[in-house]
């Protein structure tokens, strides 16, 4: 991909790569330019146009493309970036969000009870949908979680699923050799066993993200193998001072026999239980 000082080539004859946005181990995020809609879109390339990553590429191509859903950031377009022959590299276009991640939000400062209520709704709500499409997140972290705010009289923040790398489809076969997917700190207990993976994985790593935006703290800090491996000796610590209802809900949602944890329709219930309640001691 030509640096910003140099002329950029169309992709697909439409797509203008602009600005970078972010660098991840195997690709990188653009703000680009649609030609011919007249709109901003995102594009995702691929580092490489290896064998891994174009496996990564069409994987992350199939599952997007069949979700619909407004939690959800779409996939709006894919192709090839031929214009270095010798290095043609996979790319997605991606519907471009204008928000802050959680991750940003928790950095700038804390969230009030409501606030991570309706995060908790609003991904809760968003997997409950991934799930009964069969597929399985695996990397639902605060980095990849967006908090958008449309601006408008009377809309609020709301909370939307990004990045669906290395999410799977749950009915196929899991090909994983020595390498753990997902992010370390937020990785479930059948994760880093290397264990085939169910929805409830996604349960669990949402619930570090939750304990996460209460506390401020990530629950297994450390090197990525160290907060790993920390995951198969002890639960997440949950304060007390946590209000009950959420308190309950994470202690669920992180334990440790994935079968026991609710799914993610009981915890959007939950959720919007609890919100409820706090708009009706809000307005008595």
């Amino acid at each position: 991909m030509n640096t910003p000082e140099t002329p950029v080539p169309l992709l697909l004859g439409r797509y203008r790569p602009e600005r970078l946005l972010a660098r991840g181990g195997s690709s990188m995020v653009f703000r680009a330019r649609d030609e011919n809609l007249r709109r901003d879109v995102a594009i995702k390339l691929f580092s490489s146009g290896s064998d891994d990553d174009v496996a990564r590429f069409r994987t992350e191509v199939g599952v997007l493309a069949g979700l619909r859903h407004h939690g959800v950031v779409s996939i709006l377009d894919a192709g090839v970036d031929d214009s270095s022959p010798a290095d043609p590299r996979p790319f997605l276009v991606i519907e471009l969000v204008d928000g802050d991640t959680l991750r940003a939000v928790l950095n700038a400062g804390p969230l009030t009870t409501r606030q991570i209520g309706e995060v908790a709704f609003e991904v809760a709500e968003t997997l409950e949908y991934v799930h009964a499409r069969g597929v399985i997140h695996r990397d639902v972290t605060p980095s990849n979680i967006m908090v958008v705010d449309y601006g408008t009289r009377f809309s609020r923040p709301r909370a939307r699923l990004t990045d669906f790398g290395i999410a799977i489809h749950a009915t196929r076969p899991q090909e994983i050799e020595e390498e753990t997917f997902g992010t370390a700190a937020y990785l479930s207990p059948e994760q880093v066993r290397s264990e085939t993976l169910t929805s409830a994985s996604d349960i669990y790593s949402l619930g570090l993200v939750l304990l996460e935006c209460f506390t401020r703290t990530v629950a297994f800090p450390g090197t990525p193998v160290q907060s790993a491996l920390a995951r198969l000796e002890r639960d997440p610590e949950t304060p007390d001072d946590i209000p009950d209802r959420w308190r309950e809900l994470i202690l669920a949602m992180t334990h440790a026999d994935s079968s026991r944890r609710p799914t993610a329709a009981d915890v959007a219930t939950a959720a919007r239980g609890a919100l409820r309640a706090y708009r009706e001691r809000d307005s008595a």
